[in-house]
């Protein structure tokens, strides 16, 4: 369903545009009625018949700024501009148009210059993207009656976060030496799995929205999905991720790579599927796909342990008084033994056949539910006790060092440097928006 439907399309457009099948928040009567009507001209407005919405920080939104952007988001949508589907998409393009304000105020309150080259070479590339020059788009959306300029906005808006994020983000952060090599201890202890192709649609939790509306709303883009929605386009729109811009494509990442919440999510999901339910984690929910699935290949780099092992035989029942004591035996060596003498020790005086020196091992060549343990501890930690063929064993680090190719150890900088700056712009935007003075008008 993913792999053939995966295309790139309005990339830099509403994020809001298909929200008509998600669930909205109330709205009164009186907007519904202007929602219903159709297209506000500009003739209404200059008939004095313009109605604030909505005032945010020093700005208003308008039923006829509101208008031409839900003209906008059908034509996307490629729906039909019926009064009940203008109904059902109002409050998600209201809302984000209140987003675009606040990002665009923060840019100004920056000084931070949105060259309108940036604009004009972002139309240009979505003319491109729709088989048509720029000449052509612009009489397009023009008969879907959506002005040259709301467009241009909504364009600006995305840029402002963008160069936002470049600018008091991402210049600050900063991946240390130790943080690197803990990563690739990680990433050697997985090699020779399987990675993915890992697709996401971010839907974070706000003020302005009860966490069951996001999750209602979060399943209502599923059964699009399942419907046979294309999901780079949903992403495209809905999407608070930074990888809304390419379709929510968050590249390849290697089993057991991703956070708990979301590894948890992804565990069933099958290639060219997504999840069936939404993903719940601290910010907000996720939609996952997988898009593809590879093994992965020769690493660059390897993590090379010298390893203890400690044994103990378990009785099937472990409920029993000999399968406690053994297990209280491997929790009490894990918590309070330290150093490879005294462990060397403790596994000659209580450990099974199987205990002792296991020399240097690479963690890539240990059973993943090991590897992945070990690759997180220091030299002369104790594991927690891991299950074994036949019992229980904990594992002593006695030494360790990363063999590593240079190259690979920037790329894996820079996957890091990428993903810290996505959660910090998340955060941005929340803040902005958590600040941000909203007075609703209807």
């Amino acid at each position: 369903m993913l792999k053939n439907r995966f295309t790139a399309c309005f990339s830099v457009i509403s994020g809001a545009v298909l929200r008509a099948l998600a669930v909205p928040f109330s709205v009164s009567l009186s907007l519904l009625l202007v929602l219903a009507s159709g297209a506000m001209t500009s003739a209404a407005a200059q008939q004095g018949s313009v109605r604030v919405l909505a005032v945010v920080n020093d700005d208003i939104i308008t039923d006829v700024d509101l208008s031409y952007r839900i003209n906008l988001a059908i034509m996307v949508a490629e729906v039909a501009n019926t009064a009940e589907r203008r109904r059902l998409l109002a409050p998600q393009v209201l809302d984000k148009l209140i987003t675009d304000k606040i990002r665009l105020q923060e840019a100004d309150r920056l000084q931070l210059d949105i060259p309108r080259v940036f604009i004009d070479d972002a139309f240009e590339r979505i003319s491109r993207q729709n088989g048509l020059d720029a000449a052509g788009f612009e009489a397009l959306i023009r008969r879907a009656g959506v002005p040259l300029e709301t467009m241009r906005e909504q364009i600006k808006a995305q840029i402002a976060m963008t160069v936002i994020t470049q600018r008091q983000i991402a210049r600050d952060v900063e991946i240390s030496d130790r943080e690197l090599k803990a990563e690739i201890n990680r990433i050697n202890a997985l090699r020779g799995r399987s990675e993915r192709r890992v697709l996401e649609i971010f839907l974070p939790f706000s003020s302005q929205r009860s966490e069951s509306e996001v999750r209602q709303q979060a399943f209502s883009l599923i059964e699009q999905l399942q419907a046979g929605g294309n999901f780079a386009k949903l992403a495209q729109q809905y999407s608070y991720a930074a990888t809304a811009g390419v379709g929510g494509d968050r590249g390849w990442a290697s089993e057991g790579s991703l956070d708990h919440d979301l590894e948890a999510g992804l565990a069933n999901v099958r290639l060219g599927q997504i999840t069936k339910e939404p993903v719940r984690t601290g910010e907000g929910y996720y939609i996952m796909g997988v898009l593809n699935r590879r093994p992965i290949g020769k690493a660059s780099s390897r993590t090379i342990a010298s390893l203890r092992r400690l044994f103990l035989a378990l009785p099937e029942d472990l409920s029993s008084p000999v399968g406690q004591e053994r297990l209280g035996l491997l929790s009490g060596i894990s918590e309070q033994i330290r150093g490879c003498a005294r462990f060397d020790q403790v596994a000659a005086q209580y450990g099974d056949p199987g205990s002792g020196n296991m020399g240097e091992v690479d963690l890539s060549t240990l059973p993943p539910a090991i590897s992945i343990t070990l690759s997180a501890l220091e030299v002369g930690e104790v594991s927690e006790p891991l299950p074994a063929d036949g019992g229980g064993a904990v594992y002593m680090i006695c030494g360790k060092r990363l063999e590593i190719d240079p190259l690979t150890a920037e790329k894996v900088r820079e996957r890091l440097e990428r993903q810290q700056v996505n959660t910090l712009s998340r955060r941005y935007d929340a803040d902005l928006r958590r600040d941000a003075y909203i007075d609703y008008r209807f």
